[in-house]
């Protein structure tokens, strides 16, 4: 679809129920889940869980639910095609085609005037080692003292410092998010990141020595976690559809060839995230009018309900009057004593005070009374039934 379309619930309904959602969800720009989430926030009905396979099957797939029209009208919309939508075709291409004009990311021997970022680790560790801090080795099982940088630590370090430098230099602000991750920012929009080593799983043989786990014979073993000399870099974020996330360095290729697709990658990315934030906050805008017109017409509707029922009051009181009017006209002609006296009034008296007291319940003595009192009834007159 071209960038620009309107999708109307009822697109979108006769859609999900033509193909399933994990197809139509490409042709928006949406991931499955996404697009039922859509679904759910606009009241759209989509096929049960097997409608699929029992269509292919020839199986009944019981009826279509209608679509609900009562809350908003068919023709909302609900969705707008956007460029961000349109996820590029291939985004490595774009990221081959914007490293080839990006300076190499070079990661230099050595940590002279290094990022914060960087700085604020050296001088941490260093804190550490000054104080005489220890830490528990759990392949060991002994508290060790904390020692001062490594090798590998430095190359570490080293790979970030570019890394930082490189995407400061370029527009982002590279700090911490909320949760202490380490975290490029442009804009409104950032990229969490991680940079370790990778860990494998080695299985070590459990002794009679070994207290804590329940001996088993000579072929037990327990699992621990090992640190490798292979370097891992992984954006934590969310990212679209056909970018890399995740670089991992092996035996023929190191980190700090990979320093130039990292940057690359991420600074393509910022551009269409920047685009998807602003597409679900049109969204959320839009959304946000349909249900403020929606809680209006609503608002109408419960005012007219209510009118409507003060009329009928109005109404059944009249009804009423002219009942009595014409009860005390029947009395008055069957014949009665009208001096007649009942509980210290005659009956004439009586009859008077019968027709009086209709006229003053009778809303037609004042008509222009009638119309005011139902234009003074409000949404809130009358509790919901």
């Amino acid at each position: 679809m071209e960038p620009g379309t309107a999708i109307t619930r009822q697109l979108v309904y006769d859609l999900v129920w033509k193909e399933p959602l994990t197809h139509l969800a490409k042709t928006f720009g949406l991931s499955d889940q996404g697009l039922a989430k859509l679904c759910k926030r606009e009241h759209i009905p989509r096929p049960p869980q097997g409608y699929w396979n029992k269509l292919a099957a020839g199986k009944p797939t019981g009826k279509k639910p209608p679509l609900p029209v009562d809350a908003q009208g068919a023709d909302a919309v609900v969705f707008r095609i956007s460029a961000a939508s349109q996820s590029p075709a291939k985004p490595k291409a774009q990221v081959d085609q914007f490293k080839a004009d990006l300076p190499d990311v070079r990661v230099s021997e050595r940590l002279a005037n290094p990022h914060p970022i960087v700085a604020e680790r050296v001088a941490f560790r260093d804190e550490e080692v000054r104080e005489g801090k220890t830490r528990y080795d759990y392949s060991a099982e002994v508290w060790k003292k904390i020692p001062p940088l490594d090798s590998e630590e430095r190359r570490l370090l080293r790979i970030l410092d570019a890394l930082c430098k490189s995407l400061e230099a370029h527009g982002a602000t590279v700090g911490k998010n909320d949760r202490g991750e380490l975290a490029a920012v442009i804009g409104q929009d950032r990229i969490a990141f991680q940079l370790r080593y990778r860990a494998r799983q080695v299985k070590i043989p459990i002794t009679p020595d070994d207290w804590r786990w329940k001996y088993k014979g000579k072929d037990s073993f327990r699992q621990e976690l090992e640190t490798t000399d292979d370097l891992i870099f992984e954006i934590k974020s969310w990212m679209p559809s056909g970018f890399r996330s995740n670089w991992r360095e092996g035996p023929k290729r190191r980190l700090e060839q990979l320093t130039t697709d990292i940057v690359a990658t991420m600074l393509v990315a910022f551009p269409v995230l920047a685009a998807r934030r602003e597409e679900r906050e049109e969204e959320a805008r839009q959304y946000r009018i349909r249900e403020e017109e929606r809680r209006e017409r609503e608002e109408l509707q419960r005012l007219d309900r209510n009118r409507f029922r003060r009329l009928t009051e109005q109404a059944d009181a009249w009804r009423e009057a002219s009942l009595v009017r014409d009860f005390v006209a029947a009395l008055r002609e069957a014949g009665l004593d009208s001096d007649a006296t009942i509980d210290d009034m005659t009956v004439g008296q009586w009859l008077d005070w019968a027709e009086a007291a209709a006229d003053g319940q009778d809303p037609m003595s004042n008509p222009a009374g009638v119309l005011k009192s139902v234009a003074a009834v409000r949404p809130w007159t009358y509790p919901d039934r």
